[in-house]
This record gives structure tokens, sequence and C-alpha cells, in this order.
């Protein structure tokens, strides 16, 4: 396999994270575009910043499910996804999802995201007054 994997430590528990593979990074961006469209149903601020949460757990829950199933490919992945969703604390969470990220590349194209959101929100004469 040609998966980089990497040994991610929380207290004294340690798992296995491999990269993702093409496949599966396709399916992250479809995975986070349906949950965005499941969060926008909500209609009160409560709701979207609970959805907002929601998916943020659910998206990197179903990161690091992934990154834990390439390390062992004859268990069921819906069963991992579950697993650590009921099990792991929120900032492991979040700690391994990163991990991920990085391992497979998506820290970059998420951050280049950002940035031409940013550029996009500022408007051109902001971008004609910063080159003059």
């Amino acid at each position: 396999m040609f998966l980089e994997k990497t040994v991610f430590y929380y207290g004294f528990e340690q798992a296995e994270l491999y990269e993702l593979t093409a496949l599966q990074r396709a399916e992250y961006f479809e995975c986070i575009a349906r949950l965005l469209a499941e969060s926008e149903q909500n209609t009160t601020e409560a709701g979207k910043g609970a959805a907002l949460v929601r998916l943020n757990t659910e998206s990197n829950a179903w990161l690091v499910s992934r990154a834990r199933w390439n390390g062992n490919r004859e268990a069921d992945v819906e069963e991992i996804y579950h697993q650590i969703l009921s099990d792991w604390p929120e900032k492991a969470l979040s700690q391994a999802a990163e991990k991920v990220m990085m391992l497979s590349g998506l820290d970059v194209d998420v951050k280049a995201e950002e940035q031409r959101e940013y550029e996009a929100a500022e408007g051109p004469e902001v971008k004609q007054s910063a080159g003059s």
C-alpha cells in the first residue's frame, strides 16, 4: 500500500492513522456537501449553531474512520465511524482529523479555499488599492 501513516497519541491511547486515498478525498468533499445541505435546513440561530457543531463532529469522524479503515480494510467502515462518534472526545477527534488532513494534503486545499473566499469577500476595490 502506498498510503502514508502516522501514530496519533491522545493521553495514554494511540491509534494508527493513514492518509486518505484519492477516492476517499473526493468522497470527503461529497460528505461535506451533504452535511452542509442538511445543516441549512435549520432556520433558528440556535439550530444553525447546533448544526455546525454536528457538521464538524461528523466530518471529523468521517475523516478519522476512513484513515483508521485504511489500516484494516476487512473491518466495517461504518461501524468504525459510529464507534468513533460514540467513544472519542471532541478534542481527540479534532486533533486526529487535523493529522489526517495534513497526511492527505487536505489542509492545503482547505486553506486555499478559505483564502479564495476571503479575497472574493474583499471585493475589487480592496485588491486595487493594495496593488496601487
